[in-house]
């Protein structure tokens, strides 16, 4: 039973914000692009693992996608969580490319890419560590936890997985993700004995639903030129800012694309970059628009939440403008 589904990162959605808001110096421009495609490819990885977990028989298993859970003054994540009644296992997510050699004896990995060698942290033992803090999550929240088994999923079908150290946790904790159901059977077949009632896994998977905060990028920290946002209407079709309003609708000058709604992307860059909250005022000025009557017919038609007297009249996001979806 899927008890979680993924959500699209939230991280994602603000590295676009302010890739297509802010004018950057060359240097954060490029790093700002790089983490995007990192994120991006990390998060189709993901969705791969997603579809594999899909389509094996999972209804003894509760399955949570995407947790972050505080703990011990930090957080740890969990790209996809399956309970049973005799184990859990956590499964991480990797989306690399190219000849990966594995090291677990000096804790990295070596990526080998377009004859480019890279260093990155042991996906081993990172999923090694988030099960041992589930594991203190659970026994801190008073609940006896079972077995906890962990897997590295490769999601990327030209990847070259190597085992030069011929180490048993590469063998049994590094998979492609088409063989993640062949893995998960494994473990099945390794724990007979029933840990958890179904009551308890409930309760468990209730605990972590209640716990999970999902990562937004703090901006503020981010040191952005804020005096340098671009404003205005872009346009869905050319990606040019700049759009006119006329006659009901705005009109881009770059490529004539028509629309009615341009103005709800607009409005969500702002709330993401500037916090959930704004007047018609600063929304004309946001728009490039001259009238604050159309800027307050505009905010009006968008169902937002509302609080204060007319003339300073704050907006938010509620329930009809959700945010990140």
């Amino acid at each position: 039973m899927i008890e979680k589904k993924r959500d699209f990162p939230r991280e994602i959605t603000v590295l676009k914000a302010i890739l297509r808001r802010f004018t950057l110096n060359p240097q954060l421009q490029t790093d700002l692009e790089s983490k995007l495609s990192r994120k991006s490819a990390g998060y189709k990885g993901e969705k791969e693992l997603d579809y594999h977990l899909s389509q094996f028989d999972h209804t003894r298993f509760y399955i949570l996608h995407d947790l972050r859970i505080p703990h011990n003054n930090t957080h740890f994540q969990i790209d996809s969580l399956l309970i049973s009644e005799t184990f859990m296992l956590v499964i991480d997510s990797k989306n690399f490319a190219g000849t990966l050699d594995f090291h677990p004896e000096f804790n990295y990995l070596l990526q080998t890419l377009n004859g480019i060698e890279k260093v990155y942290p042991d996906p081993i033992l990172q999923t090694r560590t988030q099960a041992a803090q589930l594991k203190s999550f659970l026994i801190k929240n008073h609940f006896s936890p079972p077995p906890i088994e962990f897997l590295v999923s490769i999601s990327n079908s030209q990847a070259i997985i190597r085992n030069p150290g011929n180490h048993h946790d590469v063998r049994v904790r590094v998979c492609k993700t088409p063989a993640v159901a062949y893995k998960i059977q494994s473990f099945n077949d390794k724990y007979k004995n029933e840990v958890l009632s179904i009551k308890e896994i409930r309760k468990i998977t209730k605990l972590l639903l209640k716990s999970h905060e999902p990562y937004i990028p703090d901006i503020p920290s981010m040191n952005l030129p804020m005096d340098q946002v671009k404003k205005g209407v872009q346009c869905p079709e050319c990606q040019q800012i700049g759009m006119k309003k006329i006659y009901g609708n705005w009109i881009c000058e770059k490529c004539g694309h028509l629309s009615r709604d341009a103005q709800i992307e607009a409005l969500r860059d702002f709330f993401i970059i500037f916090g959930p909250a704004i007047t018609s005022r600063q929304f004309s000025d946001f728009l490039q628009i001259s009238s604050i009557h159309q800027s307050k017919r505009l905010l009006s038609a968008l169902d937002l939440d509302s609080s204060g007297s007319t003339k300073g009249r704050i907006y938010t996001p509620g329930k009809n403008f959700p945010l990140w979806d």
